[in-house]
């Protein structure tokens, strides 16, 4: 069986075609919703060992979503706004970041909320975390 340049597509393979698109989304959205879960989960449980600052301002709506985000998941934070308070204006202006929502989580800065990466910063600099190996590694190796 040829083909010819011109040949119309089936509607056999319109919807095989469908099909295959809405089985790659679905997976995808899977995979987006298991693993918001999971980093929902460490930064809770982390969170009750490394504290997390979010400097704010109030008409910020990416600040806004982050505060519902962390709300919503239990996790133990404060908020910072750059506006009203001297002290959170100062630290802000020391980091120089060009925007809000800023997080600090330990001595770990980032601009923007990020769920994984705020798992990932707390999960690094919780001392009840065992590190998966006692071997040294290029990271943690003191000698050069």
């Amino acid at each position: 069986m040829t083909t010819s340049p011109t040949a119309r597509p089936t509607m056999r393979s319109l919807l095989g075609l469908a099909a295959l698109v809405a089985v790659f989304w679905g997976g995808a959205q899977g995979l987006n919703s298991w693993q918001a879960t999971r980093s929902a989960s460490a930064v809770r449980e982390h969170s009750q060992r490394v504290d997390i600052t979010l400097y704010t301002t109030s008409t910020c709506p990416y600040c806004a979503k982050a505060i519902a985000w962390l709300n919503q998941h239990g996790v133990r934070w404060q908020e910072c706004n750059v506006e009203t308070d001297s002290a959170c204006q100062r630290a802000y202006a020391e980091q120089g970041a060009p925007g809000v929502p800023l997080v600090r989580a330990g001595d770990r800065w980032h601009l923007g909320f990020h769920a994984p990466w705020l798992a990932e910063a707390l999960a690094a600099q919780d001392p009840g975390v065992q590190p998966a190996s006692l071997k040294p590694n290029r990271e943690s190796s003191p000698r050069p």
